[in-house]
């Protein structure tokens, strides 16, 4: 090989990888199944790995979703008018990657209740989510491959009487848990379809200057 041919490849060489464009980009996996009172039945989540022939992993979202339901039951055992307060709820756990993320979903409603009235109150659906991010290259290694891992979930729930004076009262609250997750990876440089033309421009007059060298 001449020194001219060897000189017109590495232009060619620096052409593509001048040409070639990387871009960063979020894959976000479907929404994982729903347990159901994850307090009474823990339970695991699986999740698709990432595909490395995608690109370079970059980070990954973990987002955590506990949705709130059930009911109050108070009633007033104080000889007078009075205002309650009952605050109940549960803190559901995610262990996932070797890490925790706790998400508290909790309220706190109000009663203004005459002596010996009862309610029987139903709680509004709630959801709240918290989210928990990995970056570091050893933590986002075992999100990568072909096979999956999971995250497990537990929930603990507790309730309070946080106003009022004498009252018998009592809660039934279950959370349901669920999780998305978001892989963010910059993908494989790609040249562009100018590049390729100006390369094969430069090959054309490759092979000219080639002929010419030849027949002189």
């Amino acid at each position: 090989m001449t020194k001219f041919t060897k000189t017109l490849i590495a232009v060619a060489t620096l052409l593509l990888a001048a040409g070639a464009q990387a871009a960063t980009v979020q894959q976000t996996l479907p929404q994982s199944a729903t347990i159901f009172d994850v307090e009474n039945f823990p339970g695991t989540l699986s999740f698709a790995q990432f595909d490395s022939h995608l690109g370079t992993l970059t980070s990954v979202t973990f987002e955590l979703f506990s949705t709130l339901n059930g009911s109050i039951k108070l009633t007033n055992k104080d000889p007078g008018t009075e205002w309650f307060s009952v605050k109940t709820g549960a803190d559901m756990t995610a262990s996932v990657g070797g890490k925790s993320l706790v998400t508290g979903n909790w309220v706190t409603p109000g009663y203004l209740l005459a002596s010996g009235a009862t309610v029987n109150d139903t709680l509004q659906t709630q959801t709240v989510s918290q989210a928990l991010n990995f970056t570091q290259t050893a933590d986002l290694a075992q999100f990568i491959g072909h096979g999956s891992y999971s995250a497990s979930l537990s929930a603990i729930s507790d309730q309070e009487l946080t106003a009022g004076g004498n009252a018998r009262y009592g809660t039934d609250v279950t959370v349901d848990g669920y999780a998305k997750v978001t892989y963010t990876y910059t993908t494989l440089p790609v040249p562009e379809p100018e590049t390729y033309a100006m390369l094969l421009a430069g090959l054309g007059l490759v092979g000219v200057v080639a002929r010419r060298r030849k027949s002189a």
